[in-house]
């Protein structure tokens, strides 16, 4: 599992499918983390926690 900001949601895309990976599962957050408060962090971290547990638990898809 992959986290990024959706600034590098198209590289992520590409670099799955150059690594042969297209099912590989990335988790998308808002753009920036690194410049903003730590509570806005986890604030961002609280609405991708439901997303993150489904692609943790989600039967791949082979």
């Amino acid at each position: 599992m992959t986290l990024i900001t959706h600034a590098f949601d198209a590289l992520a895309k590409s670099e799955k499918e150059a690594f042969g990976a297209p099912d590989h599962p990335v988790l998308v957050v808002q753009h920036p983390i690194g410049t903003v408060k730590v509570e806005e962090v986890n604030k961002r971290a609280d609405v991708a926690f439901d997303k993150l547990v489904e692609l943790l638990v989600e039967p791949r898809k082979d």
